[in-house]
């Protein structure tokens, strides 16, 4: 039994270390998620970048800005990094960048020239262009949206109580003369003809 056993192990070949054996374990799961959800994968990619990149510049930025103003003692205590900023990058990638790079660059493989300097001046005179046109509208709005929110839930608590009490004085009617004279195919027409007084009424209470 005991030559038997080594001859066994001297037949058994020596395990070599392969380049796939040596390749960090976790850029082989990204390449896997790659294969499997590449859509899903290269837009939280790009959030994390355009979030890691928007950080860096708005601290780089405001370090700068502080330099120059040394003297002035608000500005030092500004925030060092502009966390809006940064959220409406990521929100870029994610919902934009990512995805749209990825529908873009499939259709320029399959459909676009096949020359790799002719692919290239396509994606920079035509989509490269329309990206950024449209990444700085995203952007200016995302932030806008964002500055609106906390006015926007003040003015929402203030008003919601009243515009219940308001509701309550015609929507049950509404609702029970619709269950009562009409089918229930009909409802939703029914409730949205009704819709327009009451819009008609929240616009004028509105102002």
């Amino acid at each position: 039994p005991c030559n038997e056993t080594m001859a066994s192990l001297r037949r058994r070949p020596i395990h070599e270390d392969t380049d796939d054996d040596r390749r960090p374990d976790l850029l082989s799961r990204y390449n896997d998620l790659l294969d499997r959800r590449p859509v899903l994968t290269k837009a939280l990619t790009a959030a994390t970048v355009q979030a890691l990149g928007a950080t860096m510049g708005s601290a780089l930025a405001n370090r700068t800005d502080r330099a120059k103003h040394a003297v002035d003692r608000r500005r030092r205590s500004l925030p060092s990094i502009d966390w809006l900023h940064v959220f409406a990058f990521a929100l870029h990638g994610f919902a934009l960048n990512g995805p749209v790079g990825h529908y873009w660059f499939e259709w320029l493989e399959k459909n676009g020239p096949k020359s790799r300097s002719k692919s290239m001046l396509l994606d920079q005179f035509v989509a490269s262009p329309t990206m950024l046109v449209v990444m700085l509208i995203f952007l200016d709005s995302t932030k806008a949206a964002m500055r609106e929110i906390p006015p926007s839930f003040n003015r929402t608590l203030s008003t919601v109580g009243p515009t219940i009490v308001s509701s309550w004085r015609f929507w049950p009617i509404a609702v029970y003369c619709t269950f009562r004279y009409l089918k229930k195919k009909h409802y939703t027409v029914a409730l949205n003809l009704c819709s327009i007084a009451w819009t008609m009424y929240l616009s004028k209470s509105k102002k």
